[in-house]
């Protein structure tokens, strides 16, 4: 659903150019986003007629660059340029500026630093901070690095195989996490003395295969989890509320005395 809205049900073309302006893309690899025979400043100028933010190209110079400036770039120092004339940290600001041509009400951002060297990730990262913050524009931010989704975000969403595990307010889910896998996650990020930190091994089995985990019955993390019971592995979990947190796990329901390690000496 998007703004009360079911997108399943959108049929016209005119219906669907409405939703691409209110809802952008930022891909994960800016360098795959700009094709190297064109010009980037066509990109953007494109998109301001397209959509009908800007009438003429006069005016549409002048929607560009309002837009790049947001990202700290200007139309003079990307003009007629190919993105390999670029740097990879201009290049994905330039991806931004275009999604912000069409003043979006929400950003769909996929991995939007993964390509970026880490000199520039903060770079990136305290740009979407900033259209969060002085902007006012809504973003889903896509990410396996929890330190910048813990940065830039409101709320998280823990998933597990195309499942919703747990979710709430970030520092909630990643400060006191309710769900096994979400606690195992957090647990993965490196730590300065790695020796002070138990190891998974301790707790775990080795998964079953990826393929059998995805299409096996009952909860999706059941062969990896510590904690698994046996009605985990025959029954979907329902989403339960803890706290402030929304949690598809059955250690939260009256199941929860059933639970043993999944390891026994």
């Amino acid at each position: 659903l998007f703004e009360g809205r079911d997108l399943a049900t959108i049929r016209k073309r005119s219906e669907l150019k409405e939703f691409m302006k209110k809802v952008q893309p930022v891909f994960q690899n800016p360098f795959e986003t700009f094709s190297p025979l064109r010009r980037v400043d066509a990109y953007l100028f494109d998109t301001a007629l397209n959509f009908g933010v800007a009438s003429n190209r006069q005016d549409a110079a002048r929607v560009v660059d309002e837009s790049l400036r947001k990202v700290g770039l200007s139309l003079e120092e990307v003009s007629k340029r190919y993105p390999h004339e670029l740097s990879g940290g201009q290049i994905q600001r330039v991806s931004v500026a275009r999604a912000l041509i069409s003043q979006p009400k929400l950003i769909l951002a996929d991995e939007p630093v993964s390509m970026v060297d880490a000199s520039l990730r903060m770079e990136i990262v305290n740009l979407f901070r900033k259209l969060r913050d002085e902007q006012k524009v809504s973003i889903i931010y896509i990410t396996h690095d929890l330190a910048t989704a813990y940065y830039v975000s409101d709320r998280i969403a823990i998933m597990l195989r195309g499942y919703i595990v747990e979710s709430g307010p970030v520092e909630d889910v990643l400060n006191r996490p309710a769900h096994p896998y979400t606690q195992l996650l957090k647990e993965s990020v490196p730590e300065p003395a790695p020796k002070e930190r138990e190891s998974w091994a301790k707790h775990i089995e080795l998964g079953t295969t990826e393929v059998k985990e995805y299409g096996r019955e009952g909860c999706k993390f059941a062969g990896r989890c510590p904690q698994v019971m046996d009605i985990c592995r025959e029954v979907d979990p329902p989403d339960v509320l803890v706290n402030q947190q929304t949690v598809k796990c059955y250690l939260y329901t009256e199941h929860a005395g059933q639970a043993v390690p999944a390891v026994t000496k």
